[in-house]
């Protein structure tokens, strides 16, 4: 089975916004970079990925993605997730996609264990989706879709409600995956003070950042 991995990337000026209480928007921006960063090395090193797309109106987000060796897609406008993933599918359906996996790179302890479950859970049907809720249960942290064109997307809008009524409503099995690593994510100050007093692997630089920024002293 072909998956493909899509992460949409926003312009990391507009980025985290919901983190301006604790972090200037020069420590926001460093972050984002460092979050995509860390979601790349887990995408590039996964062997039940066949393709990562990173779609992005940034320049910096496609020079990341030629240093991981992940494929870009230049969205010329910024105009949300959801515009974001129809380019991308686009490009995965003309690559012969089998299906779709939407990761957000806000995700610090994502690792390869996620993707196989995700796929594993998958593969055997003809038509589903996989999906991950955040952990406060109204996002949606990871979304597989086979084949990639089962249903849209509705990001920014109450999401994994959405996406499993719309699975739902047209009869797509739906298959549950509730992970600790793919639910938390980096949203609030709340999230980040949590996330840097679990125990996290030392090699996520994103992590090992905020730790710096907030345990000094």
């Amino acid at each position: 089975m072909n998956v493909f991995a899509i992460v949409p990337v926003k312009r990391f000026e507009n980025a985290k916004t919901r983190l301006s209480s604790v972090l200037d928007a020069d420590d926001r921006i460093h972050l984002s970079l460092l979050m995509l960063e860390d979601t790349l090395h887990i995408l590039s090193i996964s062997p039940s990925l066949t393709k990562v797309i990173i779609v992005s109106p940034d320049k910096r987000a496609e020079e990341l993605a030629i240093k991981h060796g992940a494929n870009f897609v230049r969205e010329e406008k910024g105009n949300g997730v959801n515009s974001a993933v129809v380019l991308a599918d686009r490009y995965c359906i003309n690559e012969d996609a089998d299906a779709t996996m939407i990761i957000p790179h806000d995700l610090p302890l994502l690792d390869e264990c996620d993707i196989f479950r995700a796929q594993e859970l998958a593969q055997k049907e003809s038509r589903c989706i996989v999906i991950c809720p955040s952990h406060r249960y109204d996002g949606t942290n990871m979304l597989l879709r086979k084949p990639p064109s089962v249903i849209a997307t509705f990001y920014d809008s109450d999401s994994y409600n959405m996406h499993i009524n719309a699975a739902a409503s047209l009869g797509i099995p739906i298959k549950y995956l509730f992970s600790k690593s793919l639910m938390y994510d980096i949203d609030t100050p709340e999230d980040v003070f949590r996330l840097i007093k679990e125990e996290t692997p030392a090699a996520v630089q994103s992590i090992e950042f905020l730790k710096l920024k907030f345990q000094k002293g």
